[in-house]
């Protein structure tokens, strides 16, 4: 039997502020299981300690989406802000600039792979940023995150990593995409 993998068997919306606990507990199923093939243990609770999955903030802006299922669980998560991420700070290198329109925290269900969520939440997310003014996104990945993000055309700019206070370097990296048109986004 195969499992129904198309877009009809989740929809995509604005996140709430009461969806906030359910999509943290995915947020953080994904990084130990997904992030576990690129980072150590030690490393991802370092991160999750000290940055978290996500800021609530980004969920009150109103550019935050999820990935539901027919039965309202939590498949995925998204969006974008100009806030400067509470991480920015401890990324070697260059700083992000903080009014840069960013895509923060893009997370998928470990049971919810290779299903399209993650390319779904971030056509929203484009298509929500251009209707915003944006025409440049940019966005620090984890190594887990590269393959897509290239995949959607995202290119590198900088591999970095945040510095952790133990002195380990959780490694990362800086990727942007120009957005182009509404025209374009409609062709």
């Amino acid at each position: 039997m195969t499992e129904n993998t198309s877009p009809s068997s989740y929809t995509i919306r604005l996140a709430r502020p009461a969806d906030i606990p359910a999509i943290r507990s995915m947020q953080e199923r994904s990084m130990w299981v997904l992030g576990g093939d690129f980072y150590t243990p030690n490393d991802i609770a370092s991160f999750l300690t000290l940055f978290g999955t996500m800021e609530d903030a980004v969920v009150d802006e109103g550019h935050y989406f999820v990935a539901e299922d027919r039965r309202g669980a939590i498949l995925g998560s998204g969006g974008w802000t100009r806030s400067r991420p509470r991480y920015a700070n401890a990324v070697a290198g260059t700083r992000t600039p903080a009014q840069a329109p960013t895509v923060r925290s893009v997370f998928v269900d470990p049971a919810a792979t290779r299903r399209g969520v993650a390319s779904a939440i971030m056509a929203r997310t484009e298509g929500d940023a251009i209707d915003h003014g944006a025409d440049t996104l940019q966005l620090t990945a984890t190594l887990s995150g590269v393959a897509l993000y290239r995949r959607l055309g995202y290119q590198t700019e900088e591999i970095t990593a945040l510095e952790l206070p133990d002195q380990s370097r959780f490694e990362c990296v800086r990727m942007r995409k120009a957005l182009g048109t509404m025209q374009n986004r409609a062709a």
